[in-house]
């Protein structure tokens, strides 16, 4: 309950409380915690504003217009904070700005990436009542409409609902995690559109003025250091909620560590890397101590932990997600090697407290005497004093710290005592659904792309637990028995549809045809083999179980839910059909405000809406109604799989069509369709496609395509004369095909070249080459978002030489252009590889100094820099200098936005020309 006090006012200060109306859904700037209570980065800046003024503070939170309502009404003294627009301002005074946010439009991916407030025009704009971003919003595009809704609340349930595919949003809006992952995935950082940046002020009634005075006084008094640590911890972390927060362990190379660049690597570093790929979403780590890690998941610092060993005895009350991968431990000695475990009778063996294998190596040395140490290098320095005989340590840590240490020959490891460790990705039980994406995340890497990543960091080949060659696929005992289970498994096949599959000499040959004999042969399988003449025979089959299996298979959605599908091993591309009267398409971009048939269902409609707008969609129930509809004139287009459209063009009643391969579109990649009582296999087929690298698929294409050209001589040898015909026809029309399709490349080479220029051009000063101000200012906005989201600091330096129109008025401008040339030179020398140096015209440069450690370390760079710039040079047998005026400016202090930044620069450079000066930066 919240009790309304008497009005305040400048003489009660300190007497009175002050009644500050909020909203309760604002996060993180003004909302009611789980506990009811207040919270947020505006309730701290004014329970700071209360100490500061020895002021008592009550707040009132309610939904946002109430808390307007409530000051309107007298109810509250002051609203917490809110953005000034000129409605407002006409109703309210207003105190000095307090904090400031940027405001989005967010974009759902099914959508155009907009690139004006015009193209969100036939869109409704999903929005809480009375923001300040409606006025905003029809002030830039009047036509613009919107849908309303009485708190953040209502409208993300209809965000998530997908009620609403635009809606507008400050940075850090967010406050579930998992309401944000799937967010995040619909609405991408790169769709969103950003609106305005807002001051957020409070605000009293109108005439107010002195009330307003006062509570601006008492924030001016605040130390800014103060009010940073506040926008640090609650924007600082969260302004970026688009991606997953990482704990990591630091210092177990080679899974996980800090390197020299301060960047983390490792081996679950870059499987963590790789789901974000798969993902889509963008991942962050925050490194420290194991104990540090684990505190940091529970206190909701961190989503997930990278990979932690829970064990029986190491359990953190944690969910385990997903199992990220397996450390392998075994017996190290010292100079000697251990020939069996009768040696270690009676001596010392060493091991960590902690270890989960704890048990087990008691049951495996009865005999020896178990000493526990804290550390590894404990452990290595007591083998080499004689303290201990052997230790057990995490095999792939310990070689890599030998290794780093100069001691790897010293050491030898025992084989046959080994203990397996399995590290789990760990997060907060109480966000199940969270925990079910994370694993669906990790379920789409492949076992080949696992063993890449493996290989890289694992120096001893007995570590690696994944396998990417053949014959090297471990079965279980369990997977053993499934298979034995599962019993002989039935293959169709089409009878000629070369190289992929077809009838040779009465055998089952293709493509298709290896990769179903590695499976049998990787997995032990009995495998018969049927043969079908016709496509939709083979599908119909399959779909029944009369075979079990069959390749080359397209994985659509109404298919999903008659079949099981493997992981995908072989490109299937799409094709297209057009009448034989019109010109040959081989690309999607040929055929803007053309009408294109597409079978209903298909996954590429989406992609097509998205890449392709201009494109008309015609959408058809088959591939027979999308051939009709071409050749009836109703559609333009048919797009289709290669297989299926080959298939249908052999009818003679579409005998008026012709099909061209599609260019430049993602291919799809084939499957093998199983049917749903042999789906148990899938796992292990995946395995088996997932070790077949690009190396064994390239001999075998290379076997079945060669091996096509010269397929059925014998056969047809009585026909060689008209086959002799066809062939010079066939080549014919191929060579001119060649000619044609070099020429495309050739154009369309030319065109990327003439792109990349124009591109360049357009970001690039012309004299010097240089970034021009329109790349300065996206360095400058990349910037932003990097040092923002790691809180660290960074410098703009305003570059202003003096005399530069005396040198073009006294030799002319082509020794001025010479000059500006030696000067860009002297400056892109004079900086860090990361930093960027920029004309913004004229004789003004900027320079961008990323991740300075302090004002002392910019100082020094500006000094080198008016050092070699002073150095004398000859230009045209002219000696002449350069000397410069140089204002800074430093992020988040001078500046969180490109134009107070190279505004506050800009006016340091002045000041210090006006002062004669050569660097200047107020203090």
């Amino acid at each position: 309950m919240f009790i309304a006090f008497p009005a305040f006012s400048d003489s009660k200060v300190g007497e009175v409380p002050l009644t500050i109306a909020m909203s309760n859904d604002s996060y993180p700037f003004q909302f009611v915690d789980e506990n009811n209570q207040p919270s947020g980065l505006l309730v701290d800046i004014w329970l700071e504003w209360s100490k500061q003024t020895n002021t008592q503070v009550v707040f009132k939170p309610s939904n946002w217009e109430a808390s307007l309502t409530d000051l309107e009404m007298g109810v509250a003294d002051v609203h917490i904070g809110m953005a000034k627009t000129t409605t407002r301002e006409n109703q309210y005074e207003f105190a000095e700005k307090i904090a400031s946010v940027n405001s989005f439009l967010y974009i759902n991916y099914q959508l155009p990436q907009a690139q004006s407030f015009a193209d969100i025009i036939p869109y409704k704009i999903g929005v809480v009542k009375g923001a300040a971003q409606i006025a905003i919003l029809k002030r830039l595009q009047p036509k613009l409409t919107f849908s309303y809704f009485d708190n953040r609340s209502e409208l993300i349930k209809a965000v998530i609902n997908e009620e609403v595919f635009v809606f507008v949003g400050l940075e850090g809006f967010l406050r579930q995690s998992q309401i944000n992952n799937i967010i995040s995935v619909n609405f991408p950082v790169e769709n969103r559109k950003l609106i305005s940046a807002l001051s957020i002020s409070p605000a009293v009634q109108k005439g107010s003025n002195r009330l307003a005075a006062l509570i601006s006084k008492g924030f001016n008094e605040i130390e800014p250091e103060v009010i940073e640590s506040h926008q640090r911890r609650w924007l600082g972390n969260l302004r970026y909620q688009n991606d997953i927060v990482i704990a990591m362990q630091a210092g177990v190379e080679p899974f996980a560590d800090i390197g020299s660049d301060g960047l983390p690597h490792g081996l679950l570093v870059d499987i963590w890397k790789l789901w974000s790929e798969k993902t889509g979403l963008p991942i962050r780590f925050v490194a420290g101590s194991m104990k540090q890690s684990i505190d940091n998941i529970k206190r909701g610092i961190a989503d997930v932990h990278l990979g932690y060993p829970e064990s029986t005895s190491m359990q953190t009350g944690l969910n385990r997600t997903h199992t990220i991968y397996r450390v392998a431990s075994r017996l190290f000695s010292f100079e000697k090697p251990l020939q069996s475990l009768e040696e270690l009778k009676g001596k010392v063996v060493a091991v960590s407290p902690t270890s989960p294998y704890l048990p087990e190596l008691v049951d495996a040395l009865p005999d020896s005497d178990i000493r526990y140490y804290h550390s590894v290098d404990s452990m290595i320095e007591a083998a080499k004093s004689g303290e201990i005989s052997a230790f057990v340590a995490a095999s792939a840590w310990t070689q890599h710290y030998l290794l780093l240490n100069h001691s790897w020959e010293q050491f030898h490891q025992y084989i046959d005592l080994e203990f397996k460790t399995d590290l789990f990705v760990l997060n907060r039980g109480s966000e199940q659904g969270f925990a079910q994406r994370v694993a669906a995340g990790f379920s789409l890497i492949s076992q080949g792309e696992l063993a890449t990543i493996e290989r890289k960091w694992m120096l001893n080949p007995e570590d690696r637990i994944y396998k990417n060659t053949q014959g090297l696929i471990n079965l279980t005992p369990v997977q053993q028995r499934l298979i034995e289970e599962v019993g002989t498994v039935k293959v169709g096949y089409l009878r000629n549809w070369q190289p992929m599959e077809y009838l040779q000499e009465g055998q089952y040959a293709g493509i298709n045809s290896d990769i179903v004999n590695i499976i049998a042969d990787e997995l032990s399988l009995t495998v018969e083999t049927q043969v079908f003449d016709e496509w939709q025979n083979l599908l119909d089959a399959l779909i029944s179980g009369e075979v079990d299996m069959a390749g080359s298979v397209a994985k659509t959605p109404e298919r999903e839910f008659q079949l099981s599908f493997t992981d995908s091993y072989w490109p299937a591309p799409w094709g297209l059909v057009t009448s034989f009267n019109n010109v040959n398409v081989f690309s999607l971009d040929d055929l803007k405000g053309q009408r294109v048939a597409v079978v209903e269902g298909y996954h590429i409609i989406g992609q097509l809406m998205r890449e392709h707008p201009r494109l008309k969609l015609i959408l058809v129930p088959d591939s027979q109604a999308g051939l009709k509809a071409v050749e009836q004139g109703k559609a333009d287009v048919f797009i289709d799989k290669v297989v299926n459209l080959s298939r249908n063009l052999r009818n003679d009643k579409f005998s008026s069509l012709k099909m061209s391969m599609l260019v430049g579109f993602a291919q799809q990649r084939s499957h093998f369709g199983v049917h749903h009582s042999k789906k148990e296999l899938l796992p292990l087929i995946n395995a088996v496609l997932a070790n077949i690298d690009s190396t064994r698929q390239q001999e075998i294409h290379q076997k079945w395509v060669s091996q096509t050209v010269e397929f059925g001589r014998d056969e047809y040898e009585n026909k060689l004369k008209i086959s002799i015909v066809a062939f010079s026809i066939l080549t014919l029309v191929i060579f001119m095909a060649l000619l044609v399709i070099r020429r495309l490349r050739k154009e369309v080479a030319l065109r990327i070249e003439a792109e990349n220029k124009m591109a360049h051009f357009a970001k690039h000063d012309a004299l010097t080459q240089l970034p021009n101000r329109m790349l300065i200012e996206d360095r400058l906005e990349q910037a932003i978002l990097l040092h923002a989201r790691d809180t660290a600091q960074f410098a703009v330096i305003f570059i202003d030489l003096d005399g530069f129109k005396l040198i073009n008025d006294k030799f002319g401008h082509q020794v001025g252009d010479k000059f500006l040339i030696h000067v860009s030179e002297v400056l892109a020398n004079s900086i860090r590889r990361s930093d960027t140096v920029g004309r913004l015209g004229g004789d003004e440069f900027v320079i961008i100094l990323n991740n300075i450690k302090d004002l002392k370390s910019v100082y020094d760079v500006t000094e080198n820099l008016l050092s070699s710039l002073s150095t004398p040079f000859v230009i045209n047998d002219q000696t002449v200098s350069a000397s410069a005026s140089i204002g800074i400016a430093v992020y988040p202090k001078d500046g969180d936005c490109i134009d107070a930044l190279l505004k506050t620069a800009d006016k340091q450079m002045y000041r210090a020309k006006n002062a004669g000066g050569r660097a200047y930066r107020s203090t």
